[in-house]
């Protein structure tokens, strides 16, 4: 009487494979739309404050440079060259860190949905060898009763 054993173990081992799969699947979109979230946060608020910010620092380090009566130009304009330049390379940076985190979470989506369709194969795998295991069982038992094995 094995067999019912194993026949209610393949159907549990395929009930669990898709449990798990609905769960790494919301998993997935969660992380699919956390990347998506991120990146509208980064574009739509924090790349613009970024921006205003340092417009507002080389405003006032124009400002400061032309109070000390000095002409805006020779060293002054090299200087405020060199400011635009490490302004711009601070943009590139966030651009890049923000390209970094989109990637990543991006990526634990598609670990996600990966994990999920590997569920759904060992749960199916459960099954079939459930069900292989059951067969074997009336196989033998009815080996037994009738007397089927050559001893």
């Amino acid at each position: 009487m094995s067999f019912i054993g194993d026949i209610v173990a393949a159907k549990s081992a395929a009930a669990i494979g898709k449990y798990n799969a609905a769960v790494n699947t919301e998993q997935a979109k969660y992380w699919n739309k956390k990347a998506e979230q991120d990146r509208a946060i980064f574009h739509q608020l924090d790349r613009p404050r970024l921006v205003k910010q340092q417009n507002r620092d080389y405003s006032n380090f124009f400002v400061n440079t032309l109070m000390t009566g000095a002409e805006f130009s020779g060293t002054n304009y090299a200087m405020a060259l060199a400011y635009k330049i490490e302004q711009g390379t601070d943009l590139v940076i966030a651009d890049h860190n923000e390209s970094i985190a989109f990637m990543e979470n991006r990526n634990q989506s598609l670990l996600y949905e990966t994990k999920a369709l590997g569920d759904i194969y060992k749960g199916k795998l459960g099954k079939v060898t459930g069900y292989a295991k059951a067969a074997g069982s009336l196989l033998a038992m009815a080996n037994t009763h009738y007397g089927w094995t050559n001893t």
